[in-house]
């Protein structure tokens, strides 16, 4: 019985160790049987036919029962000695398949495997120093003491190989197993992926060692932090996000033998907030840019009815007067004067279309920025208001030589135009403007008009730029859109706008705006 369950329990045994179980089939295990059950028989009717033992006496001097074996003996100890040197030779085989503790619990195995077998091997034989005792069941002992060494201190058993296997060398995700001193006794093929390591460089190797130059994984690791940690590891210019789970491992649920980590891939998840970041982000300008449209128009509608209720009305008005004026025959200089007063009207309507026109085409337009020559672009500007330049008789004073930025041409140009316009209608009796910009400080030329009117209070000024305020009413009757689209127009060119203004008579304002280099 002893040799039956020694002999084909233990070869099954180490194949299951060293995770071949699967290549032995049932039919295999009963024909493994077969031999061990024959003996079996055979020792029981051993009497009838002395195949297995051909004498059994006592030896009276020594106390011991003395055995002479018959040719079955030989051959059934002949097909142990093959199983159990097949089952270490799978063991051996094994070792380099396992990593850390695992090779530990191989070497512990074979020991208490050979115990035995020499024991067994000095008896038959009879090398043994005490002639017809058997030594195997004492170095069974040896063997028993053994195993349970590795059980207590290695954690033989609690999870075999074939189960790692199974779970961890299949997982996706790394896994890495360090010791109470911070050495790495096992790991994962998916840990060497993501490193881009050899096993060579990971196994038995500091933890701090493998993984340096994340600092505060390693800080994790070593205060026991139980909150994941966030890592990147950037090979061949891919940059791959991975989190970081660490676990305690308890000997016996007392004493701290080491750390499980857990290394999860979620690149695909830093990528997906990264999108929603930027459509979030994409979301809340389009809003911004929307509110200020609506801002922008709201502040449209309170003075556009009016101006151009204005405009119509003068057409109206002057277009009954030339009528009654040709049925009355009034002298042609009569109706010169109503034919320019209903120019003019007309001009203005066309003018408050074309601003609003403008005003949503810089929101919506795609343009490419482009080395401005900005003395033309002046040059142009002055162009558009050369009657009213004539009419208030202002004086401009300009640089003849201009930094250069980027930017679109005829944005600039009505940008130009808006501050020149007020700075004509609000600047002094006559208008002194004077023009210029300042050599590029931080990537941006600063372009400047100022004029000489009365300047701008302060609590005026925060009302500029942002909605529709009117200022100066009695000086100039505009319809609220100039500040407006000068700064959707540079916000868009990627610049700024501002102004600086003592708010004392005489001293006038200084309107800029402000336009990248490059």
């Amino acid at each position: 019985m002893r040799h039956f369950i020694y002999t084909c329990f233990l070869f099954l045994f180490h194949q299951a160790f060293s995770r071949r179980a699967e290549n032995i089939r049932l039919c295999e295990i009963v024909l493994l049987s077969i031999f061990p059950a024959s003996t079996l028989l055979l020792a029981i009717t051993n009497d009838f036919h002395q195949l297995l033992w051909t004498e059994i006496f006592f030896h009276p001097e020594k106390n011991i029962v003395i055995y002479k074996y018959g040719i079955w003996f030989w051959l059934f100890w002949t097909y142990s000695l093959v199983l159990i040197t097949l089952g270490v030779y799978n063991l051996l085989r094994s070792v380099n398949d396992f990593t850390g503790s695992y090779k530990t619990q191989v070497v512990i195995l074979l020991l208490a495997t050979l115990f035995p077998l020499v024991g067994n091997t000095m008896y038959v034989t009879g090398l043994t120093p005490v002639q017809g005792f058997d030594f195997t069941p004492v170095l069974f002992v040896f063997s028993t003491i053994i195993i349970s060494a590795g059980v207590l201190n290695f954690g033989m058993f609690e999870l075999v190989p074939l189960a790692r296997n199974k779970l961890i060398d299949t997982m996706k995700n790394g896994v890495v197993v360090i010791n109470s001193n911070g050495i790495i006794e096992d790991h994962n093929p998916a840990l060497l992926n993501i490193l881009n390591l050899s096993k060579e460089n990971v196994i038995k190797k500091p933890f701090k060692e493998v993984f340096a130059g994340y600092e505060s994984l390693i800080k994790a690791t070593e205060e026991m932090e139980a909150e994941p940690q966030n890592i990147e590891i950037s090979f061949e210019k891919i940059k791959k996000h991975y989190q970081v789970h660490i676990f305690p491992l308890w000997h016996n649920k007392r004493a701290l033998s080491g750390q499980l980590i857990q290394i999860y891939d979620i690149t695909s998840l830093k990528q997906g907030e990264k999108k929603i970041m930027e459509t979030n982000k994409q979301l809340l300008e389009e809003i911004e840019q929307r509110g200020k449209l609506i801002d922008d128009l709201n502040a449209f509608a309170h003075t556009i009815a009016h101006d151009l209720r204005n405009s119509l009305g003068s057409i109206y008005s002057s277009s009954e007067v030339i009528k009654e004026s040709l049925s009355d025959q009034t002298d042609a200089s009569f109706l010169i004067e109503m034919s320019d007063l209903v120019k003019s009207a007309a001009e203005k309507a066309m003018h408050i279309t074309e601003e609003l026109l403008l005003l949503a085409t810089v929101r919506n337009e795609k343009i490419d920025k482009k080395l401005l020559v900005m003395d033309s672009i002046f040059r142009e500007a002055k162009s558009q208001l050369s009657s009213m330049i004539k009419e208030y008789q202002a004086k401009i004073i300009s640089p003849d030589i201009w930094p250069q930025s980027i930017g679109h041409a005829p944005w600039v140009e009505e940008v130009w135009a808006n501050y020149l316009s007020n700075a004509i209608k609000y600047g002094g009796t006559p208008p002194l403007i004077e023009v210029g910009a300042d050599l590029p400080e931080g990537g941006f030329v600063k372009y400047w008009i100022k004029d000489n009117g009365n300047g701008i209070a302060k609590e005026e000024q925060i009302k500029l730029f942002k909605k529709y305020s009117r200022l100066a009413p009695e000086k100039a009757h505009g319809y609220g859109l100039g500040l407006s689209i000068v700064k959707r127009i540079v916000d868009k060119l990627e610049g700024r706008v501002g102004l600086e203004s003592t708010g004392r008579k005489g001293e006038g304002a200084k309107f800029w705006f402000e336009l990248p280099v490059k």
